[in-house]
């Protein structure tokens, strides 16, 4: 939830650095998502430690072309960043993750609220003249599906030129 204003001091800009991944690629809908992505999130960390994989950091979702309309396709990329790639996975691709520039802003919550904090986040990021890329990250830094109020998501908005 948002317990701040959303201002440039809550959304630095930033150059994430590269990282190798394991990754998996689909075409959805923020409306068709939730039931798309399944059960891939646990599959993925299923793979890596099946093949041995060392996790360098946390899961995160990457949208291509995402606009907040519903019906809009868009490319998504879930990602797993690890250490180095292993022997060839199954179902998933191994992928080195470019440096992305972008501003950053840590949402602490349940992700039902996600929606409601880029309703105020876009207004904020354009009054500070930064241009969309059509790209997003959101990191999940913390995970606690006991208490989701422990949610930490960094959401990364990509800057264009």
């Amino acid at each position: 939830m948002i317990t701040e204003p959303i201002t440039i001091s809550t959304m630095p800009v930033l150059t994430t650095g590269p990282f190798t991944g394991l990754c998996f690629q689909m075409r959805t809908t923020l409306a068709n998502m939730k039931q798309g992505v399944g059960d891939i999130p646990g599959r993925m960390y299923a793979e890596a430690g099946r093949l041995g994989l060392t996790i360098t950091g946390p899961m995160a979702f990457h949208y291509n072309g995402a606009t907040g309309d519903p019906t809009n396709e868009f490319d998504l990329t879930i990602v797993v960043p690890i250490a180095t790639e292993g022997t060839e996975p199954t179902g998933f691709t191994y992928q080195t993750i470019a440096p992305f520039h972008c501003t950053q802003y840590t949402y602490k919550g349940p992700w039902e609220g996600l929606s409601a904090t880029y309703d105020a986040l876009f207004p904020a990021f354009y009054a500070q003249g930064h241009t969309y890329n059509k790209q997003v990250r959101e990191v999940y830094a913390v995970v606690d599906f006991d208490n989701t109020n422990n949610h930490v998501t960094e959401i990364q908005v990509g800057l264009g030129v």
